[in-house]
């Protein structure tokens, strides 16, 4: 399906997910500055801008591991500032941080299995779901390998296989693609697609500008703790704000 289209189908749906005003200030000094954003029932966005924007800050305050001083997010229309993290959970929210949260000294199902059971009491249905994503996220030849012998994209994998234990709706995904070998980069694109196809939404940052672009449907650049620019890949680098303050003179490359 061409990408038009798709942003078409997603701007007919209601918001998955909403972040209203979102105002964030550390000793002072303003992180995030009245921050907006939507995402869409199946959409995959790209969170693009330089370090210190605020990409991390908005993540932490989305999934409840820090709290704004003003503004409001939403899940369904369903308000969610004032919820802990599990209860997040709960309405469909899944997060897969930057830094590595595997059990190193577990095998690969036992990471997958531990988690599971937590989810799903019927042992028969928790072994099935275990399998499951073994065998969707291409790990079956891994099942007996403990977690600190795998590669950085193999461990990314893993990561993904256990980010959809809980059924997500939404998932927060940081920096997905640091610490994979450039061959192995596509076959990262490939999983994060098989979720998408799923239903499931995704917002995810990276520095990969290229492999961000070739994944994403839309996209928003942060900047100083606000929205400089949003849209495709072709909008963004027709932007002359977005040019000038993190493209860069590259642009006409990543534009072809």
């Amino acid at each position: 399906m061409k990408k038009g289209f798709r942003i078409l189908k997603f701007k007919k749906a209601k918001p998955l997910l909403e972040v209203k005003n979102l105002s964030k200030t550390y000793n002072g000094r303003p992180i995030l500055k009245n921050l907006s954003l939507n995402v869409y029932p199946g959409e995959i966005v790209g969170l693009l801008g330089p370090n210190g924007a605020g990409k991390s800050t908005l993540f932490n305050i989305i999934i409840g591991a820090e709290s704004a001083d003003s503004g409001e997010i939403f899940i369904d229309g369903k308000p969610i500032s004032q919820i802990p993290i599990h209860l997040r959970s709960r309405l469909g929210l899944g997060y897969l941080p930057q830094t590595r949260s595997l059990f190193d000294t577990l095998t690969t199902l036992e990471n997958i299995w531990g988690l599971v059971q937590l989810h799903e009491k019927d042992e028969k249905k928790a072994k099935e779901k275990a399998e499951d994503l073994i065998e969707k996220f291409n790990l079956s030849h891994l099942r007996n390998i403990q977690a600190y012998n795998l590669s950085g994209g193999e461990s990314k994998r893993l990561s993904l296989a256990r980010l959809m234990i809980t059924n997500p709706r939404i998932v927060l995904i940081d920096e997905i693609w640091s610490f994979v070998d450039p061959i192995h980069v596509q076959d990262m694109q490939k999983y994060i697609l098989q979720i998408q196809s799923l239903g499931v939404s995704c917002i995810i940052t990276d520095h990969k500008t290229d492999t961000l672009f070739s994944t994403s449907d839309r996209n928003y650049l942060i900047d100083s703790g606000q929205i400089l620019a949003q849209g495709t890949k072709r909008e963004l680098l027709k932007n002359s704000d977005a040019i000038k303050k993190y493209f860069g003179s590259s642009f006409n490359e990543l534009i072809s």
